[in-house]
């Protein structure tokens, strides 16, 4: 989904869910060359995911590399060896592989055997990888305004347009800007207060659909996909179209810097509750998060859109900087995982060890050490993804 994208999401804010948290959804700045090294994991190479959903996710990356060598341009990575041609040859080995055995210890023997495990870190920077959970909220709404069904999720406006401009001399590279013509001026896009406060956008036919709640409307623009359950019983899914180019901030960070709540305290549920005992302060705190987010919406799916437009499978889809991990690749991931109980409850932690594919990415997701796992739809999805904040490591696989 591309969040985020504003991909996103759900560390919300300044947390990652449940649990206290000191990591920001903000994107982490970073500089520096990257390092590709070969490291095998030490572990065995078990898989803790269902073998189903392997397949479905595999067959999905396929889907869109192979659409991209019918048009005659595979998709280019900031490392040359992770070409979109040998990520392609990757998969058609690996589908081999699956398909002549469901031995674990074969499956990691060949594995081992005819695949390097590359790990990407800053050359100077080795720290483990941030991983982090989205999900797909589910939100009750309906396409005609009035009762309860107030604030809109709008489509993209025709003024929004994309220019890029020279960050250096000539032939330096060239940066990405949403804007509003004005003029002949361009001018930044209207902020969250302008849209939302001000009513820039109302009254120019661009409702898409209007919903019940603002924290799930809010909620919506951070994970920027999501279900719209409708009055009549039926669903319509909207994804991503495109941000208003604001930056984004963490309403958890904006509350602490207003002295609000405490690090301490700052987590999804406290947010919420927060907002929902201080009505009169709500506004003022969505609004200190100038990013936007303006919406499609998308054809009958078997799940959300990511990034490459092929839907998302839950446990098996991530989100990474796609100008460095390439798009569709298959990746080992080792970290931890939230366990609940029947009634969605968190009950506590187990090792998570399993293959996933790069399919999506997000406005956060910036420099090698930032991946998402997408968890799928619906509260408990959200709570797991909301949990999650922990190091872990993630591998490349590259057919020999």
């Amino acid at each position: 989904m591309k969040r985020r994208k504003g991909s996103i999401l759900i560390i919300l804010f300044l947390t990652l869910g449940g649990c206290v948290a000191q990591i920001s959804r903000e994107p982490i700045p970073w500089q520096g060359p990257l390092s590709i090294e070969e490291k095998r994991p030490a572990e065995f190479l078990t898989d803790d995911g269902e073998k189903g959903s392997l397949e479905i996710a595999l067959e999905r990356s396929f889907s869109y590399l192979e659409k991209r060598q019918a048009s005659g341009v595979y998709p280019r990575s900031s490392i040359e060896s992770l070409n979109g041609r040998n990520i392609h040859r990757t998969l058609i080995l690996f589908r081999e592989i699956l398909m002549s055995t469901s031995e674990e210890m074969e499956i990691d023997r060949k594995l081992r055997e005819k695949f390097k495990f590359l790990e990407v870190t800053i050359e100077n920077d080795k720290k483990p990888v941030l991983l982090t959970g989205y999900y797909e909220p589910v939100l009750e709404g309906s396409l005609e305004s009035g009762g309860e069904y107030q604030y809109p999720i709008y489509r993209r406006p025709d003024d929004l347009v994309e220019i890029s401009s020279p960050e250096e001399a000539p032939g330096g590279p060239l940066s990405k800007r949403m804007v509003r013509i004005d003029n002949g001026r361009a001018l930044p896009y209207y902020s969250r207060r302008e849209i939302d406060t001000e009513g820039r956008l109302r009254g120019k036919g661009l409702e898409l659909v209007w919903v019940k709640d603002p924290w799930a409307c809010f909620v919506l623009h951070i994970q920027g996909s999501g279900q719209i359950r409708l009055p009549d019983g039926k669903t319509m899914r909207v994804g991503f179209a495109a941000s208003n180019g604001r930056p984004y901030r963490s309403i958890g960070r904006y509350l602490i810097d207003q002295g609000l709540l405490s690090a301490e305290e700052v987590t999804l549920e406290r947010i919420k509750g927060f907002l929902q005992q201080n009505p009169e302060r709500a506004e003022e705190v969505y609004n200190a998060n100038e990013r936007y987010i303006f919406f499609r919406p998308l054809p009958e799916s078997e799940g959300a859109l990511g990034a490459l437009d092929v839907p998302l499978t839950p446990g098996r889809s991530i989100a990474t900087d796609l100008t460095i991990f390439p798009p569709g690749a298959l990746a080992y991931l080792i970290s931890r995982q939230p366990i609940l109980d029947e009634d969605g409850r968190m009950t506590g932690w187990k090792p998570m060890c399993r293959l996933v594919f790069n399919q999506d990415t997000g406005a956060a997701m910036k420099g090698p050490s930032r991946v998402d796992l997408f968890f799928g739809s619906g509260e408990k999805a959200g709570i797991a993804a909301g949990q999650m904040k922990e190091e872990g490591k993630l591998y490349l696989l590259l057919a020999k």
